[in-house]
């Protein structure tokens, strides 16, 4: 039978992203989608600037700017049309990883652009309209049947390990058994997907109607698709909202002669968690393994996070260069994060869908002292940062890598594309790495890692052009930092005495050593 390193189950963004990295990587991929084609349907709508920067990684960031828009505004007020302003937040800002902090797009350009990468590469197969119908394991790899299903003919290959990308019905979870707990649910809510047919200018746009009467919601989709949500009132049914419907709450906005409405399904939110996001040599990623309410335009992002934080992992075991007791961490780095994502989602979402008058009430009389006075809002939560597999008491373990624009000779950018993805080592003075060993430089080489400095003096690697570096090493008291190619830190050394301390424990944990307690990090 065919032999890969990898089979994908599932095909779309976190499939593709799975596909990608991994074959980018150099290894034998074959990814199998049940449907014939792409899902040719948006579900997901926002993608934050970590997720930007994961593009940035594959090669698809610039197809996929296209189309996409950078949010600017986030406004929510208690009446589409009139009423009063509840909340207005500034998304106009550069997050940590270099890009706009906000951006919505339509998700089937997304995953045009993430198969133009995945195509042009030779050692990645794509199989659409073919159905796994079998999986199994044993201490050397998995085996995977499936079924042509034009044809009819099955087929069966071996890989060394699966991830399984094939969304909430999850063909490979249930076949394996793996529980999930299920966690809140929302109302029902109606979205309505549209296609523009001439350019159009709402007076408010790109945010939350929190009205009572009833809730709901207007984004851009891109620069030619529209998106409206609204609840369910209580005694309403989803057989109720027929397409004439639809036209009824979209006429205040637009007629037949402004859009064309692609679709107009009714869902629940809620929420489930898998018990289990692996067991032994296949991995459950994205809605295979959990699912959230939409608030906080999450959903999709965390499957890409999954992709990432497992695909570095697969690598390095693939490559022999890490133990396979680094593949142990992948659920605990994740699980707590999208835990954290889920209860924030749903926070951000209980006020926006109130339909009993005296609590909304009480909601916009809060929000609306909290415009004027904004120490009475509640301080965002900080979300738990990936510290399974990272260095012990290092307290910036799990923290994001920032990436500012860099320069090298002529070539000024973000530093992922000056300088180099990956593992980076990267240290605030050329000096602090003036004492890193040909042993642990050997070492990182090998990893693919890259090393450099970043300042203003003519010794650094690049030129730090904005101080994003210089600020924030100051920020932290540190002087270098190890960060993971998923953009999270492993850890960081306090001073250059340290750095061949930091690379000599990363080297123990991708081994499987632990790392030993007299080189934790305690300040």
């Amino acid at each position: 039978m065919d032999q890969y390193d990898v089979v994908v189950i599932g095909y779309g963004p976190c499939g593709q992203m799975a596909s990608l990295q991994l074959a980018q990587a150099g290894h034998r991929v074959i990814a199998l989608e049940r449907h014939p084609q792409l899902y040719g349907l948006s579900r997901a709508g926002h993608v934050d600037d970590e997720i930007m920067r994961t593009l940035q990684r594959v090669g698809a960031g610039e197809e996929f700017r296209e189309d996409a828009v950078a949010w600017e505004l986030y406004d929510m007020r208690n009446k589409a049309h009139g009423g009063d302003l509840l909340m207005s937040l500034d998304w106009s800002q550069i997050g940590p990883h270099g890009f706009r902090g906000h951006w919505i797009f339509y998700q089937n350009n997304l995953e045009l652009a993430l198969d133009h990468r995945v195509r042009a590469l030779d050692n990645v197969e794509v199989h659409m309209n073919h159905e796994v119908i079998e999986i199994d394991q044993d201490v050397d790899g998995v085996v995977v049947r499936y079924r042509d299903r034009k044809s009819g003919s099955e087929h069966t290959i071996r890989a060394a390990y699966a991830v399984a990308a094939d969304g909430a019905n999850s063909f490979v979870r249930e076949r394996l058994g793996i529980k999930t707990t299920e966690g809140n649910l929302g109302p029902l809510q109606l979205v309505i997907d549209t296609v523009q047919k001439r350019d159009l200018q709402f007076e408010f746009d790109n945010g939350q109607f929190a009205d009572p009467e009833r809730p709901g919601c207007l984004f851009q989709l891109g620069k030619s698709h529209r998106r409206w949500e609204f609840t369910l009132l209580p005694d309403e049914k989803p057989e109720d909202f027929t397409l004439d419907r639809v036209w009824e709450l979209l006429e205040p906005w637009v007629t037949p002669e402004d859009v064309e409405v692609i679709r107009h399904p009714v869902y629940q939110f809620r929420e489930s968690m898998t018990d289990e996001w692996r067991r032994d040599r296949i991995f459950l990623i994205g809605d295979a393994a959990h699912i959230l309410w939409p608030f906080a335009g999450e959903g999709m992002c965390n499957g890409l996070r999954d992709a990432s934080a497992l695909s570095w992992r697969l690598d390095l075991v693939l490559r022999g260069l890490a133990d396979a007791s680094v593949l142990d961490s992948y659920e605990g780095d994740r699980k707590p994060n999208m835990q954290g994502w889920t209860d924030l989602s749903r926070e951000i979402g209980l006020p926006c869908i109130i339909t009993d008058p005296e609590a909304a009430a009480q909601r916009d009389q809060f929000l609306m002292a909290a415009m004027k006075d904004p120490s009475l809002m509640p301080p965002w939560p900080a979300l738990p940062g990936p510290t399974a597999f990272s260095r012990t008491g290092d307290p910036l373990a799990g923290a994001p890598a920032v990436q500012g624009q860099v320069s090298k000779g002529d070539k000024v950018g973000l530093f992922d594309d000056v300088v180099g993805r990956g593992f980076q080592l990267i240290a605030i003075d050329s000096a602090v790495l003036d004492d890193l060993s040909a042993d642990n430089c050997e070492f990182l080489d090998s990893i693919g890692a890259t090393i450099a400095s970043v300042g203003k003096d003519q010794a650094a690697t690049v030129n730090d052009e904005e101080g994003t570096y210089a600020t924030w090493f100051a920020e932290h008291g540190r002087v270098a930092v190890l960060a993971r190619p998923d953009f999270y830190l492993w850890g960081s050394a306090s001073d250059a005495s340290d750095v061949n301390t930091l690379i000599d424990d990363f080297r123990s944990a991708l081994s499987g050593s632990p790392v030993p307690a007299a080189t934790a990090v305690t300040s």
